[in-house]
């Protein structure tokens, strides 16, 4: 009986202790079995048709007007050929701006024509692929984006490697926004053969030195370039426009060529120039060109220099009411001073001695002569100097003058023939 007591007692004393967990049981590493069913299910592919924003045109092709994803795709991108069925041919003014997770995107090859600034502010970009086939554009120079048998440059990676980049030969003109925002890049030569430098062409980029041959610098071309300190405009530029180097604080001095005839509205607004020399050949400066910061604010110590008479002579002083603005700057005439010819005259009369006062001002030395009063000396003077000034009266006078004498000879004779009165008498007497 005590023996089955005591087994009974153990039995209970032994299910009143807990028994330590087996760590082992569900290794950490190993997800619960619901979370594992869920990651085995195929999760849904992201339709082409979702990412991008699209109409038809009248030829029935797709036209791309925005990347819908754009503030949150990050990587590679594949352009697709076709949406809904409609091939895509064009892709619209900046419909990729502002991608900045794009680091490469692929151009179909059935696109055969973009907008302007279409990859602008895609700082991350490094190549721009084009599918082979495509008959307008192509990629050269390790991902820089050209067209038209490579004269037109549409898109400059804004991330791509390297710190110069020397435009091709083949290129005449250069697209809006195409290097916007090249973080890389610093130096750059343009060939005489780019004409026109279009809108945004450089804008915010990291741009340090750049060598400009073009006719045209349009729009905000270098807006924003903030360590751009070196420009070279070469002869036959003819027209900077609007806002071309604004907000360029670095820029501390540029020469402006004399084939230049047009200066933009604030086209060097916000810069570090201090002064500017402008050439006579400039014909207009549109308000704000020089001397004001980027908030429109006038510099009070900007210097003008240029012709006297010229469109810099103007500015420097002009008023806009329009605008509401009054230009108060310092000009400085470049005109240079050629010193009057020297002329030697006989003259009777004397020549007075000039003498120079402590003001470097000539002073005249005057003789002294003795001054008649009352009317005759007036009348004596007027006479005196019409009869210097008049050669009619001095004739008259002589011819008078000869006159009076031959009537007094001629009286005079007369009166020495005329009879005495005694010689009279004594004839009478006899």
């Amino acid at each position: 009986m005590k023996k089955l007591i005591l087994m009974l007692a153990a039995v209970l004393l032994t299910a009143a202790v807990p028994l330590p967990a087996r760590a082992e049981e569900t290794p950490p590493e190993e997800a619960p079995a619901a979370e594992q069913a869920l990651e085995e299910q195929p999760q849904p592919e992201t339709r082409a048709e979702d990412m991008f924003a699209y109409k038809v045109d009248l030829a029935g092709l797709a036209q791309i007007t925005d990347f819908t994803v754009s503030d949150t795709y990050t990587g590679e991108l594949v352009i697709p050929s076709q949406l809904d069925g409609y091939q895509v041919g064009y892709i619209d003014n900046a419909a990729f701006m502002n991608a900045k997770g794009l680091t490469s995107v692929t151009i179909p090859a059935t696109v055969t024509d973009m907008g302007n600034s279409v990859f602008f502010g895609c700082e991350n970009l490094e190549k721009i692929h084009v599918e082979a086939g495509n008959p307008y554009f192509a990629e050269i120079d390790d991902g820089v984006l050209v067209a038209d048998g490579n004269q037109f440059l549409v898109a400059y990676p804004a991330a791509r490697a390297g710190e110069n980049y020397p435009v091709p030969a083949s290129v005449d003109e250069i697209a809006p926004g195409c290097f916007g925002f090249a973080k890389n890049l610093k130096e750059i030569t343009i060939p005489e053969k780019v004409q026109y430098i279009d809108k945004w062409a450089f804008a915010y980029s990291k741009l340090e030195k750049v060598t400009i041959s073009s006719m045209q610098i349009d729009d905000y071309a270098f807006a924003y370039c903030e360590n751009l300190h070196d420009v070279t405009l070469n002869p036959g530029l003819e027209s900077i426009y609007n806002a071309a180097f604004s907000v360029c604080p670095s820029l501390t001095e540029i020469t402006l060529p004399d084939t230049l005839t047009y200066v933009g509205q604030c086209a060097f607004c916000g810069t570090g120039l201090t002064s500017i020399t402008i050439p006579a050949s400039v014909e207009e400066l549109d308000y704000c060109c020089f001397g004001y910061d980027q908030d429109l604010k006038a510099l009070s110590h900007f210097v003008i220099y240029g012709e006297s008479g010229s469109e810099a002579e103007y500015y420097a002083t002009a008023v806009d009411l329009d605008n509401d603005y009054e230009n108060k700057f310092t000009f400085v005439s470049t005109t240079p001073t050629e010193p009057p010819e020297e002329s030697v005259e006989e003259t009777s009369e004397p020549v007075t001695a000039a003498e120079t006062d402590a003001e470097g001002e000539s002073i005249q030395q005057e003789t002294t002569v003795p001054q008649e009063t009352g009317t005759e000396a007036g009348l004596t003077g007027i006479l005196g100097a019409e009869l210097r000034n008049n050669h009619f009266l001095q004739i008259l006078l002589a011819t008078v003058g000869g006159i009076a004498v031959v009537l007094a000879l001629t009286l005079i004779i007369l009166i020495s023939r005329k009879p005495k009165k005694s010689d009279s008498q004594d004839d009478d007497k006899s």
